[in-house]
């Protein structure tokens, strides 16, 4: 071991052994003093909430609106025909490239995950827009 080495070895231990002698160096200092005592008030205890199914709780949720089917003339917007899996998909398989070229390490792993990198984007890109 190097002499710096020892000497913060040294040092930590004399800090972490003065840690507690110094706490019992407090504690005996204050063994002959007693402590005062005061008075204490006692409330009532708050009354309970109950959480608790009653007849009037269950006689509002029976009333239900009767929920309408939207208007005809209402614009709606067709789904694209692809649907979100074929994005979901790419992002996935650019994910397990860059998991797969990491294993693979030296050029080969590189150009792997950098194609991997490339397919999750651009599923990515085609998912958000």
């Amino acid at each position: 071991m190097s002499s710096t080495h020892s000497w913060l070895v040294a040092v930590g231990a004399a800090l972490v052994f003065a840690a507690p002698a110094s706490a019992q160096q407090a504690a005996s200092a204050n063994a002959g003093v007693t402590p005062a005592v005061s008075a204490v008030q006692v409330t009532a205890p708050a009354p309970v909430l109950s959480l608790a199914p009653t007849k009037e709780s269950a006689a509002l949720s029976l009333r239900v609106t009767p929920v309408t089917a939207p208007a005809a003339s209402a614009a709606m917007v067709p789904m694209p025909a692809g649907g979100q899996s074929e994005n979901v998909a790419l992002m996935i398989v650019g994910g397990a490239a860059l998991v797969v070229g990491s294993v693979i390490h030296g050029d080969t792993g590189t150009i792997v995950m950098v194609s991997g990198g490339v397919i999750g984007l651009i599923g990515l890109y085609r998912y958000l827009r």
